[in-house]
């Protein structure tokens, strides 16, 4: 028996099309969902928040909003930090917080988006701003996880915690002056494998924060800790020696502790001595 193909898929053809035809009236456009101009969102944003009380704009678009000021060295384009910061979107949806986290971040200045960079120039230790950055400061085009979409401008509350060793960050620091309570302790007798901790207190007696960069014993058995950050002036604190005679190291010691600092002469001298006597059994 011959088959008729043609006949079979003509009427296959036809029952598809009834088939289909029958689902949605002849006079119904499905519409497509359409597409979100972000680069538009984000520019209308910038415009508009540019106009609040409060928000500085600086020249390459960056805005931002002092939270909390204070005064100090600021870092350089390469200097390390340590910071806290919550970053959300400009419709408040969080992309990333060391806040919540509880875990402050660290990182090099020229290892972020320009508008990190660019903004954590103008903070102090201790300060706060609130940054707003445009796309071409942050990711532009390229998006980033789920929530950061394309051109979107980025929202940034960030407090400097501390700024990290950087040869370059004091580089240009303001000198200043500094006066000890005592340049020289005695510890008078001490027994060997015995800590023996003295106090010199340091005021910064000139017109600008006094930076302590480095203190440095020239002795292991000695071992003096520094101000961790910059004493403003007028005000004062501590550098702490811990004198620990090693065993077998009897008899009369002298010790120096080397203090570097932001002042002409840099370094000052700080003496310390000893008589060592034998631990008793």
């Amino acid at each position: 028996m011959r088959i008729n193909y043609l006949s079979t898929l003509k009427l296959s053809i036809g029952l598809c099309l009834c088939s289909c035809s029958s689902d949605l009236p002849l006079d119904v456009v499905i519409e497509q969902p359409e597409e979100i101009n972000y680069k538009k969102q984000g520019e209308d944003f910038l415009a508009e928040n540019k106009k609040k009380t409060g928000i500085t704009t600086t020249a390459s678009g960056l805005q931002y909003e002092v939270l909390n000021k204070t005064e100090g060295p600021k870092p350089t384009p390469t200097t390390k930090v340590q910071v806290h910061y919550h970053g959300t979107t400009p419709d408040g949806d969080v992309f990333d917080s060391s806040v919540d986290r509880n875990q402050p971040a660290e990182f090099g200045l020229n290892q972020v988006i320009k508008g990190w960079t660019e903004g954590l120039q103008l903070m102090s230790e201790g300060s706060k701003y609130k940054f707003y950055i445009p796309q071409e400061l942050a990711y532009g085009a390229n998006p980033n996880g789920d929530i950061i979409k394309p051109f979107m401008p980025l929202v940034f509350e960030v407090e400097l915690l501390a700024i990290l060793d950087d040869p370059e960050s004091n580089a240009n620091v303001p000198t200043t002056s500094l006066k000890f309570d005592k340049l020289t302790h005695d510890f008078g007798a001490v027994k060997e494998e015995t800590d023996n901790k003295t106090v010199f207190r340091v005021t910064n007696t000139g017109k600008f924060p006094l930076i302590i960069d480095d203190v440095k014993a020239s002795c292991g058995c000695t071992t003096p800790s520094k101000p961790t950050k910059p004493i403003a002036p007028g005000k004062s604190d501590k550098i702490e020696v811990v004198f620990h005679p090693n065993e077998g190291q009897l008899n009369k010691q002298s010790k120096t502790v080397r203090v570097t600092a932001n002042t002409k002469p840099k370094e000052t001298v700080l003496k310390i001595s000893a008589f060592v006597e034998k631990k008793q059994d």
